[in-house]
């Protein structure tokens, strides 16, 4: 893996370090789809230091399908000798994994988690882990959402963002090459750096991208790649883009439509949040609903809600003014979902403009640039 290296050392310390109230820490790592949440989650989990801490470490891949039977019934195959695939009773279930991990440290992935609604199925999930014999357990959670990872979380979270230049550029090279030697393609150095600079430091990204390009190790098929950028020709079915359209299509209609507007605006954009829920308004997107709620505080309830489930990021806070942005790949994501309503014309570049289109932007910084 490349990168992560600080957010790595910082959990192994606290595992280390840390003496959690009630015998449990729950740390989430958020971010979006395919930024690294999992492989850092991977990192901890294999690490010799870490396999010293605990007497048991347990790996649960959750889902937005949350069933806390299924879920208890895996985290015994992994402390447990004996089978217990017919036992369907939950409160059983839960009596034999607490007999099994009783006055034990245990480290328990919840990898890719989403429900951030009911508590009681939470709390009842994880009751083993906090009894009055439980040992410094710690509970790591990946999700994307960041409503999850603040109503579920005990510790402040990891926020996951692009990967640092340097580390980025040699996990493209390693997707991009392969095992051909890059000291011997250097005329698409140049070329591999532009197009490693699209990819906004994710590392799905980079793999995605690497695929195409490694097809054909020649400059004109980079330059094409380059020009035409082939990699989103996976547009919404695999790779790249998959999993943010996955998070896209569990939105409400009239959320969608507030986020993919957005993406007129240029990338880094950041949108004044009172403006930005005029805006919504001034284009109809904003509905009233059964509530006494105004315009203006459902606008903002929108707004809410998009950042919590990670669409946008608050990027300035001040006595006067909150501001938020698209940031990373999900800028790029949100103009390809509303190609067929948004458009922007970027300098002496265009792409096609099609007939449905409502809304478009021209961008003259990069003329000047």
């Amino acid at each position: 893996m490349y990168g992560r290296s600080a957010e790595k050392n910082f959990i192994i310390k606290l595992i280390s370090e840390h003496k959690s109230a009630g015998g449990v820490t729950v740390l989430p790592i958020v971010g979006i789809g395919g930024i690294g949440k999992t492989a850092l989650a991977q990192l901890v989990y294999n690490d010799p230091a870490v396999e010293n801490q605990f007497d048991h470490k347990i790996w649960i891949w959750v889902s937005n399908n949350f069933d806390e039977v299924r879920l208890t019934r895996e985290m015994l195959d992994f402390v447990s000798q004996e089978t217990h695939g017919g036992l369907c009773n939950l409160a059983k279930l839960q009596e034999i994994l607490k007999g099994n991990i009783k006055s034990k440290r245990i480290l328990l992935i919840l990898d890719d988690v989403w429900d951030d609604k009911n508590d009681c199925q939470w709390n009842q999930l994880l009751a083993p882990f906090k009894s009055d014999n439980a040992n410094n357990n710690l509970i790591l959670m990946t999700t994307r959402k960041p409503s999850v990872a603040k109503r579920r979380g005990t510790a402040e979270p990891i926020k996951l963002g692009a990967l640092e230049k340097d580390d980025f550029w040699l996990l493209f090279k390693a997707h991009a090459f392969g095992d051909e030697n890059y000291e011997e393609q250097e005329s698409l150095s140049g070329i591999g750096q532009k197009i490693a600079h699209k990819l906004k430091g994710n590392p799905l990204a980079a793999q995605t991208a690497g695929a195409l390009l490694i097809e054909h190790l020649t400059v004109e098929h980079w330059t094409n790649g380059l020009k035409n950028e082939d990699w989103k020709s996976l547009h919404l079915s695999s790779g790249i883009m998959s999993s943010l359209k996955f998070c896209y299509d569990e939105l409400p209609f009239h959320l969608q439509q507030c986020f993919s507007y957005c993406s007129i605006f240029p990338y880094g954009y950041q949108f004044p949040a009172e403006e930005l829920v005029y805006m919504w308004i001034s284009h109809g997107f904003v509905k009233l609903d059964d509530s006494s709620a105004s315009l203006k505080d459902t606008g903002w309830y929108y707004l809410t809600d998009l950042v919590n489930l990670g669409f946008f990021e608050q990027v300035i806070s001040s006595v006067r003014q909150t501001s938020y942005s698209i940031s990373g790949l999900m800028h790029e994501f949100a103009r390809v979902v509303s190609r067929t309503e948004c458009a922007t014309i970027d300098g002496i570049y265009c792409n096609e403009i099609l007939p449905t289109v409502h809304h478009l932007s021209i961008l003259t910084d990069s003329i000047y640039s």
